[in-house]
């Protein structure tokens, strides 16, 4: 029966401005939230999300400005059209009684007003409600034992430091190849000026006889 429903509320969709839910540019997900509590989702091609399209009214509400009564649960349902732009915004309170109050707005900033949803959908949508917000609407609080100290920061190893110049003499770098480079020198120019003397003529004095 609820299949021949769904299929029935599709088919009528184009006929009372109700976007297709599977249609391409269509809504594809509706966010619940229970304010201060807790919040889920559903996805189009959830059963869950045309079951909630079946429960809600077609269009936006025009009833009372406030529901009845003080006490019950709220929801919030934003239904976004592909999982980024709304397009729908229903509030729903479920009252001490199990009474279901909706407000439908199609645009965004309308007021609309508070309409009974009626039996037996009071029943169907607070536990549709429920099973999408999990079994409790309230938070799981995780306590951190305060007598637990932070894990010491590892130390920092420095990097080793570069090698220090070498003292010694015997290299021969700088200024210490000047000096024997000079001296070098000046070997090498009085061989040289040895050869060239050695290498030239010599004079013999022949004198005249008286």
């Amino acid at each position: 029966m609820r299949r021949i429903l769904a299929v029935v509320v599709l088919a009528l969709a184009p006929a009372v401005g109700l976007p297709a839910a599977a249609n391409a540019g269509g809504p594809t997900s509706v966010l619940v939230t229970q304010p201060g509590q807790s919040a889920g989702a559903l996805y189009y091609d959830d059963a869950a999300y045309d079951a909630l399209l079946e429960l809600l009214p077609v269009g936006e509400t025009r009833g009372k400005p406030l529901p009845p009564g003080r006490n019950g649960t709220d929801y919030t349902l934003t239904w976004l059209i592909h999982d980024v732009e709304p397009w729908r915004w229903d509030r729903i309170r479920i009252d001490g009684d199990g009474n279901a109050w909706v407000a439908t707005a199609m645009t965004a900033g309308a007021t609309p007003g508070w309409e009974p949803l009626g039996s037996p959908q009071d029943e169907a949508l607070a536990q549709l409600l429920a099973g999408v917000l999990g079994d409790s609407a309230t938070p799981t609080v995780v306590s951190v034992p305060t007598d637990v100290s932070p894990a010491p920061a590892t130390p920092e190893v420095a990097p080793p430091a570069p090698p220090a110049p070498s003292t010694a003499w015997f290299p021969l770098t700088g200024w210490r190849w000047a000096l024997p480079g000079a001296l070098l020198g000046l070997a090498v120019g009085a061989v040289a000026a040895r050869r060239d003397r050695d290498a030239e003529p010599r004079q013999v004095l022949v004198g005249s006889g008286a």
